[in-house]
């Protein structure tokens, strides 16, 4: 082959593969994982349960996804990034529950305060509670609640645990500070995470890029996943089943809405502007839990990208030459390593 050709293709291969980490450059895994994700999340429903609307197929199918996806992490830490599974926050602690709970009361309460609003406004009118304690009320409230822990469980390791962390590192470049690196990576992840939303509106369509800042936002302020993941799935239960817009759909607190769906609809802007205390509120919380605010020092951490400085330092090889006239290797001696000669004047 000519060496041009051979050249052109050798470059070819380094904008996938990183020549000096020994594995695909961060774009490159982002793109193999959400295909195999996308894959995983299209063929489950026809494979498993091709036909239905109830809640237990809709839980089963979500706790298939969510042990799909987290194998699929467990994989891509190993063979992909070569890191540790714990790099994409998942750690489970106490404190780290703790902060589950919290984010759940936190977007559990998004919702319940947009319906403020349309009542003052003659927009939504409440229904009778509908709570009867049968089996099988509380099995429908159960498989609600497996429903939207399992959806924020798969999403928020793909959007924010496995795409922002790779995103960092890849928009870690020297022209660029770490403040801009942080809110590019925080914009793509948010941008991907409305993306795979159908908006049928522009609205709904700005109502999941929020949700996608917001999310973003929990995770870069706590480093962990189980803020984002309870605010994730407090606000899908108490919009889909507690108090939706759909009375059908309701299990607890049916809502009649007479008001335009732009305004007071689940993805309507009352709900969009309320993520602005939402996220004032995890600020606060972080606040009151670790005593900073700012970024997580696991966050800044990936700035220096400590995982590809180990594996550039186990692949190295050692710094050696062959001396002339001698068949044997010896070791350069590094400027760093030479003795410091006296720096004084000659008396």
């Amino acid at each position: 082959m000519h060496p041009y050709i051979r050249e052109y293709f050798r470059r070819l291969r380094l904008l996938a593969w990183n020549e000096r980490e020994q594995r695909p450059r961060s774009l490159v895994r982002v793109e193999l994982f959400l295909i195999l994700y996308a894959s995983v999340f299209l063929a489950l429903p026809n494979l498993v349960w091709p036909s239905g609307d109830s809640l237990l197929r809709s839980a089963t199918l979500r706790v298939l996804l969510v042990c799909c996806t987290l194998g699929l992490l467990f994989g891509a830490a190993t063979y992909l990034d070569k890191r540790p599974v714990r790099s994409f926050g998942l750690q489970i602690t106490r404190r780290w529950a703790s902060d589950a709970l919290a984010g759940a009361v936190m977007g559990g309460t998004i919702p319940v305060a947009a319906v403020g609003p349309g009542i003052i406004s003659g927009w939504i009118t409440v229904g009778n509670l509908r709570y009867t304690p049968s089996s099988t009320y509380l099995q429908n409230i159960g498989l609600a609640i497996v429903i939207t822990v399992s959806i924020a469980i798969a999403e928020e390791h793909v959007f924010r645990g496995y795409v922002l962390t790779n995103a960092i590192e890849e928009l870690d470049l020297r022209w660029l500070s770490g403040t801009t690196t942080l809110l590019a990576a925080w914009s793509v992840s948010a941008l991907l995470f409305g993306l795979i939303h159908p908006a049928p509106t522009l609205v709904a369509g700005i109502h999941f890029l929020s949700a996608g800042f917001l999310l973003g936002l929990a995770y870069l302020l706590s480093g962990q996943l189980g803020l984002p993941i309870g605010i994730h799935a407090g606000f899908n239960f108490v919009s889909g089943y507690v108090v939706p817009m759909t009375p059908d759909q309701s299990l607890v607190v049916p809502l009649s809405v007479s008001g335009p769906a732009w305004l007071t609809g689940q993805t309507g802007l009352i709900q969009t502007g309320l993520q602005i205390p939402a996220a004032l509120g995890i600020r606060e919380y972080l606040w009151w839990r670790t005593g900073r605010v700012g970024v997580a020092p696991r966050i800044k951490s990936k700035l220096q990208d400590k995982w590809a400085d180990k594996i550039k330092e186990r692949l190295r090889p050692p710094l050696r030459r062959r001396v002339l006239g001698h068949g044997y290797p010896v070791r350069v001696v590094l400027a760093r390593e030479r003795p410091r000669r006296c720096q004084g004047r000659p008396g």
